[in-house]
């Protein structure tokens, strides 16, 4: 909804948007969820945070952090990033835009993975094995970190030009 008001833009993590003169996604939304944006905050007691969270920090989801290159940025493929506006997406229903996070952070750094070992920003246990990720069509899945991102099978659904 958000990126349907705005252009086709989708929001940013806190980890550009200061930069770009922007709220982070989890202000920007909160109208869509009944909060207004000043009690943004009342929404870490519900919609922004999963029940099975037991560790500190309030953030259960973070942004994949695709969505905030800019063309300038190189998706490591040899193509230019340009996945700011949500018609730039290749296959929504197959890339992640949001995932369960372990720690205080509202943003997963995947473009700078190198193994699933590098996959620290996400909580791959909090459900047994799994952790739940929100696609860019909307659908929500609870998931293997191996579903979402091997690279020894050429499976990378964080990636907008390679999710297949």
């Amino acid at each position: 909804m958000y990126a349907n008001d705005y252009n086709e833009f989708l929001p940013r993590s806190s980890h550009s948007a200061f930069i770009h003169g922007q709220l982070p996604w989890s202000r920007v939304i909160a109208p869509y969820l009944g909060a207004p944006t000043a009690g943004w905050t009342n929404l870490f007691g519900s919609v922004y945070r999963c029940p099975n969270k037991t560790v500190a920090g309030v953030w259960s989801y973070g942004l994949n952090v695709y969505f905030e290159l800019t063309p300038a940025n190189d998706d490591y493929t040899g193509n230019p990033a340009t996945w700011l506006r949500l018609s730039e997406i290749p296959r929504p229903a197959t890339t992640i835009l949001l995932a369960e996070v372990p720690g205080s952070v509202d943003h997963v750094m995947a473009p700078f993975w190198n193994t699933p070992a590098d996959a620290t920003d996400v909580a791959t246990r909090r459900h047994g094995d799994r952790a739940v990720y929100a696609f860019v069509d909307g659908h929500v899945e609870t998931l293997r970190l191996t579903d979402t991102y091997a690279p020894v099978s050429h499976r990378d659904l964080w990636n907008p030009s390679l999710a297949r």
